[in-house]
Parts: C-alpha cells; sequence; structure tokens
C-alpha cells in the first residue's frame, strides 16, 4: 500500500474546531521512565495501526487522537486522510463521507467529525504522518508534562496541522468485519495476568474481585481508568514505591480498582493486582463512563498466544483496493 506514492507541495489542514481534546500521537515514548517520563501513545492502539496502515504508513507514524468527535478542519492544499475507530457521522462540505477509507480533500475543502455514537476515540491519519514536535524520541503529547505533539497541548482552533508531501494513487477499504468491535456489551470481560503482588491481597479477597462487577467512571482519563463497585477492603498500608506499567491494576485504600493507561505514572505504591491485556486496555479505551465491566484471570502464556493471533490477524486481513 505504500508503494503507490507521488510527491507535491507540502500543505496543511487548519483546525476550525477541535472537539473535547484532539492529541497528536505516534506510536510512544520509550526508555524514559528513568526519568519519570511516561509512555504517551495511542489509547487504542489497533484503531491507531489501522488508520496508519489505510493510510499507506509505516507503523507508528504520527496521527491524531479525537476524543469522542466534534474536530471540524479545512485543506490548505490536497490532502488524503482516513478516521477509524468506533462510528461517528462523517462529512466533506456537508455530504457524507466514509470512515475505514482514504479521503481525498482539494484546497478550500471542509471535514467535519461528528460526536461517536458508541466508542470514545477515533483516530485520523493521513499519507506520511503529520509533521510534530519531537521530544524524548517520540512526538506523543503528553498534556500534564507539556511534551511533544504542538507545544504539549491538545489542538486549539486556528492551529495548522502539517502534513507530508505524499499521496497515494489508490483507496483502501477496510470492511465491517474486519473492524474491531467497540461496544462494551453487558459486563465486557477483561483479561488479567495476575501478578506477584494479588498474593499479598489474598485468595479469598481475589475471588471476590473476579466475581465482581465494575462500572466505568466519569473521572477516568488518560492517565487511568477508574472503576466503581463495590468497595473490597484488602486492609494493606501502601507499599514502597515501585515501576508502574501500562494496564496495571492498582487497588485504592477504599478498595477500588485503577487501571493504568497511556499517561500512566512511573511509579506506585498501591497494592497491584496484576496487569490488563493490551488487547484489552485498547477495548477498554473506548469504553464510556458508566460502561460495566468484569475481570477474568489467565496466565503468561495465554496472553502471549492471544497477542501472536491478533498480530496475524491484523496482518492478514486485506482492505479492499478501490479507484479514486
Amino acid at each position: 500500500m505504500r508503494s503507490a506514492a507521488s510527491a507535491s507541495a507540502p500543505g496543511f489542514l487548519e483546525v476550525i474546531a477541535p472537539g473535547p481534546q484532539s492529541l497528536l500521537q505516534d506510536s510512544g515514548r520509550r526508555g524514559q521512565w528513568h526519568l519519570g517520563i511516561t509512555s504517551a501513545g495511542p489509547m487504542d492502539r489497533l484503531s491507531f495501526d489501522w488508520a496508519n496502515r489505510l493510510a499507506g504508513n509505516p507503523p507508528g507514524l504520527t496521527a491524531l487522537e479525537v476524543t469522542f468527535g466534534g474536530l471540524r478542519m479545512v485543506a490548505h492544499h490536497s490532502v488524503q486522510l482516513v478516521v477509524t475507530g468506533p462510528q461517528a457521522p462523517i462529512t466533506v462540505n456537508q455530504r457524507p463521507a466514509s470512515q475505514w477509507q482514504l479521503l481525498a480533500l482539494k484546497p478550500g475543502d471542509r471535514i467535519d467529525i461528528g460526536y461517536t455514537r458508541e466508542g470514545c476515540r477515533l483516530y485520523v491519519a493521513v499519507p506520511g504522518g503529520f509533521h510534530a514536535t519531537s521530544a524524548f524520541g517520540s512526538s506523543s503529547t503528553v498534556v500534564r508534562e507539556g511534551l511533544g505533539g504542538l507545544d504539549g497541548r491538545p489542538l486549539l482552533s486556528g492551529d495548522r496541522l502539517k502534513v507530508a508531501n505524499e499521496h497515494r494513487h489508490r483507496s483502501f477499504f477496510l470492511p465491517l468485519e474486519l473492524r474491531p468491535v467497540y461496544a462494551p456489551g453487558d459486563g465486557a470481560a477483561l483479561r488479567v495476568i495476575p501478578c506477584l503482588q494479588a498474593r499479598i491481597l489474598g485468595r479469598s479477597w481475589r475471588r471476590k474481585f473476579f466475581a465482581a462487577r465494575y462500572r466505568v467512571a466519569s473521572e477516568s482519563d488518560r492517565m487511568g481508568i477508574r472503576l466503581e463497585g463495590e468497595p473490597l477492603d484488602h486492609g494493606i498500608a501502601r507499599l514502597l514505591s515501585e515501576a508502574v506499567t501500562p494496564g496495571a491494576i492498582q487497588i485504592t485504600p477504599d478498595g477500588q480498582p485503577i487501571i493504568m493507561m497511556r499517561d500512566h505514572q512511573t511509579i506506585g505504591g498501591y497494592p497491584k493486582l496484576g496487569t490488563l491485556l493490551s488487547l484489552d486496555c485498547d477495548r477498554l479505551a473506548q469504553y464510556p463512563s458508566g460502561a460495566e465491566v468484569c475481570f477474568i484471570p489467565i496466565t503468561p502464556g495465554r496472553a502471549l498466544a492471544l497477542l501472536r493471533q491478533t498480530k496475524r490477524r491484523f496482518e492478514t486481513a486485506s482492505p479492499i483496493a478501490l479507484a479514486w
């Protein structure tokens, strides 16, 4: 898909309305935890990866993460782009346009991305990626730390997003049956790899946790997803702080879990039950407040098998080639 590219004058998209939060993200920042700098990167990596693939890009190029929608932009040069993620109304010059398909905008064209009907995060990619400031080896935006993206902040009205001078000669479309499922359903089961600290919590506590149901709290963000349910008192004082990874399930003193996400802190002292399967971090990132979830334990071997299966499915899926 990347081979069909031609050079053109560099262009840009002007932001007319940014939506609640739109951030430039690449695949994330690595090797900086010793400095207290978090990973960042896309909350839903599978939708992000599909955006880059449909744009004909190699993995990990800088794209836009649009929370809930509401983004409006005008092209000032010929630009191609693709929008992935949960269903949302999209128009170009007030005419309906497709998600999961590379679109061509002419100078003066306006694209409106409405609000999602299910799920929380959309991804917008352009051939060659968006231009963005790199900090500590990544363009990913971390608002808390003021790093990456556009001056380390969300998009604002009037921002101009520079795009690479690449165009594709064909468009690619991903059929519905190959796309991720975004609706959480009734009590979505999230898979957990228990860690050593799970033993500290005790067998009885673990049984109660895996039998419980929780709701996604409204006080959730890119740093962590807070869950609400029946409090499970563990009676453990704070432990010595240690490294925290994306997907770590920390249990607060009030007995409620927090799932660490892409902008997680790098150390923490709450007891940890284990780590959420990374595939399920992608799913959880799309669940709105009030969505109900439960947890099931799996082994590291099962987790690796699921990751390999998903990687193979992504690599062997065949988008449909379309003529412009």
